[in-house]
């Protein structure tokens, strides 16, 4: 009986280990096509999380970012690399920053799709953005309406983002326009992702940014080709922090940002 058991166990270890570099193969073509297109590609790896911004999202429970990645979430998943990468990127300018704008503010509500578990915190990277962006107006908006919240200098609404109408409906709401930023941290889907940019990127002001969060390789290709004439930019990031030496293939999944600036 041990025998029969060792062997059987084998033969489903040796059958993961052939699944799993099935999809190592696939993550690696995938990044091969990115690589050989003829978009502005960029693919980094940080490892600065003592930042500000690092700090903001372990003190406020967003996945956005951590100083010490080994650390327990409230949330139950390890964090993304977010904030190391958008630390470099406006650390220059976050008292100039007056309007920001991010779709998917956080749900712990179960029975919402792309739910940050009942131990998240609602609006948790709105007051990351509210004390990193000191002069700033933080806008949010999420389609459960049950956690929509108003603070000081933050305001929330919501939004379907697959339906055209509701978000437009949103935007007519807020009487707020040329933000400087918009982050899109909703459903994480191609459809999602499409919709709300065509809907709310005139909402940007001339020289604003534009990011699509948690892009999966599955369907990054694709929404970057349909976004191809506003020239996209695609930030792979790292997310093993303790790793300075491989871009390794586990964290390739949806630790990527799409970036578009607005000229």
């Amino acid at each position: 009986m041990f025998f029969f058991n060792f062997i059987r166990n084998l033969n489903k270890n040796r059958k993961n280990l052939r699944k799993e570099n099935k999809e190592i193969l696939k993550k690696k073509s995938i990044m091969e096509l990115i690589k050989n297109n003829n978009v502005s590609t960029n693919c980094s790896t940080f490892y600065d999380t003592n930042n500000i911004l690092s700090k903001l999202c372990e003190k406020y429970g967003t996945d956005k970012g951590y100083v010490k990645f080994e650390k327990e979430t409230p949330y139950g998943w390890r964090p993304h690399s977010y904030s190391i990468y958008y630390h470099s990127l406006f650390s220059h300018c976050r008292k100039d920053v007056k309007l920001i704008f991010e779709c998917g503010i956080g749900s712990n509500n179960l029975d919402v799709e792309s739910n940050m578990t009942a131990s998240g915190k609602p609006g948790a990277s709105l007051r990351v953005w509210r004390e990193y962006f000191y002069n700033a107006q933080v806008i949010g908006a999420d389609i459960d309406k049950r956690i929509l919240f108003q603070e000081d200098r933050i305001n929330t609404y919501e939004v379907n983002q697959l339906n055209p109408a509701s978000i437009k409906n949103m935007w007519s709401n807020i009487k707020y326009d040329n933000f400087d930023i918009i982050i899109d941290d909703g459903l994480h889907t191609l459809e999602a992702g499409l919709t709300f940019f065509q809907n709310s990127f005139e909402k940007l002001k001339e020289g604003g940014i534009y990011i699509i969060e948690d892009v999966d390789l599955s369907y990054l290709n694709d929404l970057k080709d349909e976004l191809i004439e506003y020239n996209p930019e695609i930030v792979i990031l790292n997310d093993n922090y303790s790793n300075k030496s491989s871009f390794r293939h586990e964290n390739l999944n949806d630790n990527n940002l799409i970036v578009v600036r607005k000229l």
